[in-house]
């Protein structure tokens, strides 16, 4: 999630709470069931769309990737058995890799939780939801004789719903088959944005007292969701770093699963941030995602000035993070 400060107060979190406070007042929902799924012979990680969003994550249209095409409602007549995940991989020789991830367990619940009707505000309901999150880029459900559907996640009325993550979460690893795309290096960061705006500007003592007020109310539900936010199983982050005078891109680096889970373990445990009065000249975006293209949380990172992030308000970080994405 990104923001900015005007008039004293961060845009982002404000508009979280906004979202609260309407749907707040807010009783009733509207519950909807997708169209059905298609069920084809087997699961296939490099379908175009798959392979295409896990290439290159970042590039991936959220819009598109709720509702792929095929994709639904579990069929009534469909009995799975187990679950294929496609993740962007690496192969021994650091080449990319699209891997198909064979998953058993509780499919039960797996089944159940992708068959949760469907939530969305009324039409006379007006809300800007503050935070992009999006589905893996390829979830398969396979029966017995390897037919497989893609079941669309059940969404919430300000994004996706919780439960199929925490099924999938239970389930076990017990095969992986291998891809390699050719020419392409598992380390590629590929494109940056031309430009990611003006995050950050100066703060002052009156403004970390607005934050402290909303830390454990409104924002950090809505906005710090186990789907939305990876930590310790987030995928091989790509690092945009930025000149802010004028913002243009420098240069760009993707870190390794290890350098990005600790990124994402201290800034989720970061303190928020006290007054600052200086403009970072060199700054740092980065786009939260699983190997899997799940995720969506969008964090800017001051790497030099008062060294912040704002991730649910504006954090401190450390020298040592800071030096991690100047590498």
């Amino acid at each position: 999630m990104s923001g900015r400060f005007i008039a004293g107060v961060f845009v982002a979190v404000v508009s979280v709470v906004a979202v609260a406070l309407v749907w707040a007042g807010v009783r009733d929902y509207e519950s909807f069931t997708p169209p059905v799924a298609t069920a084809v012979d087997q699961a296939d990680c490099l379908a175009p769309d798959i392979a295409a969003a896990l290439v290159a994550p970042e590039a991936r249209d959220s819009s598109i990737a709720l509702r792929p095409e095929g994709s639904g409602y579990p069929r009534p007549d469909f009995s799975p058995v187990a679950v294929v995940r496609c993740e962007r991989g690496e192969a021994s020789d650091g080449g990319l890799t699209i891997d198909s991830i064979r998953l058993e367990g509780d499919i039960h619940a797996v089944e159940d939780a992708f068959r949760e009707q469907s939530r969305r505000f009324p039409a006379n309901v007006q809300a800007d939801c503050a935070y992009r999150l999006v589905p893996p880029a390829g979830l398969w459900l396979v029966d017995e004789t390897g037919a497989a559907i893609r079941p669309t996640w059940p969404a919430a009325p300000c994004g996706l719903q919780e439960q199929p993550h925490t099924a999938l979460n239970r389930l076990q690893e017990v095969g992986r088959e291998q891809h390699l795309v050719d020419g392409e290096a598992a380390d590629d960061a590929g494109i940056c944005p031309e430009s990611i705006g003006q995050p950050f500007t100066t703060s002052t003592e009156a403004d970390k007292k607005r934050m402290e007020e909303h830390e454990d109310t409104h924002a950090r539900p809505l906005t710090e969701t186990a789907l939305a936010t990876p930590i310790s199983d987030v995928g091989r982050l790509r690092v945009c770093r930025y000149s802010t005078e004028p913002p243009l891109p420098e240069s760009r680096i993707r870190l390794s699963r290890q350098q990005s889970a600790d990124l994402m373990g201290a800034v989720s445990t970061a303190p928020l941030a006290g007054p600052c009065d200086r403009n970072a000249q060199h700054i740092a975006s980065i786009e939260v995602l699983r190997p899997d293209g799940s995720g969506g949380t969008r964090m800017a990172v001051e790497l030099d000035g008062c060294q912040r992030v704002n991730l649910l308000g504006q954090r401190q970080l450390t020298p040592g993070v800071i030096a991690l994405l100047l590498e």
